[in-house]
């Protein structure tokens, strides 16, 4: 029996963590463009859920009576100290498919308390079905 799992990490450390079953597990399917495919669409699905908490947090931060002086603007560079984030899916602990963005274009209290609990299931779901497939797409 194989063992399913992916991986969401910043710079290394595990944020979450998640084991799974695959029904009908097609080995083939591995090799498919469709198992990139699956991987951008989750980090697509993580991504909008920080852009989502940055608006959130940002609106919080809002003073609309509060002028804001050139001096308090913060002028260091984003990318001075960049954090990163992996999304691997795996099996047997073996990395079969994995991407990388960074989280610096998002503000810091929300790239480091991340939560992703309620799209965790639509995440699983989407490995599930690409690794269950019977046609997939590969590569001449």
């Amino acid at each position: 029996m194989k063992k399913f799992e992916f991986l969401l990490k910043i710079n290394g450390n595990i944020i979450c963590q998640r084991y799974f079953a695959v029904r009908n597990f097609s080995p083939k399917s591995v090799q498919s463009l469709d198992i990139l495919y699956c991987v951008s669409d989750c980090v697509s699905m993580i991504q909008e859920r920080m852009v989502e908490k940055s608006v959130d947090y940002i609106w919080n931060q809002f003073n609309p009576y509060d002028t804001q002086t050139l001096e308090q603007i913060n002028r260091t560079p984003i990318f001075e100290k960049e954090d990163i984030f992996d999304f691997e899916i795996r099996i047997d602990e073996r990395v079969i498919a994995a991407k990388r963005f960074t989280g610096n274009v998002y503000p810091q209290r929300v790239r480091y308390s991340v939560d992703i609990r309620d799209i965790i299931p639509n995440i699983i779901y989407s490995i599930q079905e690409t690794l269950s497939q019977e046609y997939f797409s590969v590569e001449n």
